[in-house]
């Protein structure tokens, strides 16, 4: 198994090749490398920022195709992977928790 296939079974969505080699160029990977256990967190972290960027579309149509994928599952699996890997920028933006950072106003 290539790391590109392993990239694809951990995002759990079909996604366009152009945009999964997109995502493990910017993570330094090889797509076409044989996939090993000691890369699993390199290629689970790998899929956050892809995931994330297609959370947004949970259906497509073209044609006589069509697809669709479980939005609550998709935002599910971001959010475990983001929080496992310590993205709390990605947490951040898809819970939106508000921070309070200037305490002096309050009364």
């Amino acid at each position: 198994m290539t790391i590109k296939e392993a990239f694809q079974q951990f995002l759990g969505i079909d996604a366009d090749d152009k945009a999964i080699e997109l995502a493990l160029l910017n993570a330094s990977l090889d797509g076409s490398e044989e996939y090993s256990a000691s890369l699993k967190a390199s290629v689970e972290r790998s899929t956050i920022d892809l995931l994330f960027q297609t959370n947004i579309v949970t259906s497509e149509s073209e044609s006589q195709y069509s697809t669709s994928k479980d939005a609550k599952l998709m935002r599910d699996r971001l959010l475990y992977l983001a929080r496992k890997y310590g993205r709390r920028d990605v947490v951040d933006a898809l819970i939106g928790s508000v921070k309070i950072t200037n305490k002096s106003r309050i009364r």
